[in-house]
């Protein structure tokens, strides 16, 4: 198991990544953030190492001209208290 996280601007790019993501590989949304009115999105995912990390990937290669996206990077095998901070929204 792991968790991919990206950090965009602009809701409607978080939407494109995240519909980019979920279309290539099997993984799920488990968290959404948006910050400054949301001009700032960040989208954590959940699924394989390797599903995720194809998929990370993939939007630094859509991205790379640009200075939208501030962070894509994968986690594998989580500690707990990071998974109930994206299930609860406080670290335990």
């Amino acid at each position: 198991m792991a968790i991919g996280i990206i950090e965009i601007q602009n809701l409607v790019n978080g939407y494109l990544a995240s519909d980019q993501i979920m279309k290539m590989v099997n993984c799920k949304i488990i968290h959404c953030k948006k910050a400054l009115g949301g001009r700032l999105i960040t989208v954590v995912f959940e699924g394989t190492v390797s599903d995720l990390s194809i998929a990370i990937d993939e939007i630094k290669n859509m991205y790379q001209e640009t200075t939208l996206l501030k962070v894509a990077e994968v986690i594998a095998n989580p500690p707990k208290e990071l998974m109930m901070y994206f299930e609860k929204g406080v670290f335990q």
